[in-house]
């Protein structure tokens, strides 16, 4: 009675059938197309939204529509000092120890 439980010579069923990775992998192309797309629209509009503040006639007239203005403008720096901060941090911690030890682990495939 003996039973081999792994059959040896086989090959290995797919888990996921090659079309639909195919269309995931097209998928997630076009994600990280509309994700790089949305990141330029934000930095144009940041500096397109401080520009057009600062430049219409309230701002001369009125003082507290400047500090406002101005304050507008430098939480939206703040803001992006720090978003660019996290994704330092995350590439530093994620990104650079998956491409250094893909070579010692080949399973860790990064695309």
């Amino acid at each position: 009675m003996s039973c081999i439980p792994f059959k040896i010579g086989q090959p290995k069923k797919q888990i996921v059938p090659t079309a639909v990775e195919r269309n995931f992998e097209r998928v997630y192309g076009k994600l990280q197309h509309l994700k790089e797309l949305s990141r330029r629209l934000q930095k144009d509009m940041k500096s397109e939204i401080s520009l057009d503040l600062f430049s219409i006639p309230l701002c001369e007239e009125d003082q507290n529509f400047l500090n406002l203005a101005t304050a507008l403008d430098m939480a939206i720096r703040w803001m992006d000092a720090l978003h660019q901060g996290k994704v330092n941090q995350i590439q530093r911690t994620v990104i650079e120890p998956l491409q250094k030890f893909g070579s010692v682990f080949p399973s860790l495939t990064w695309r």
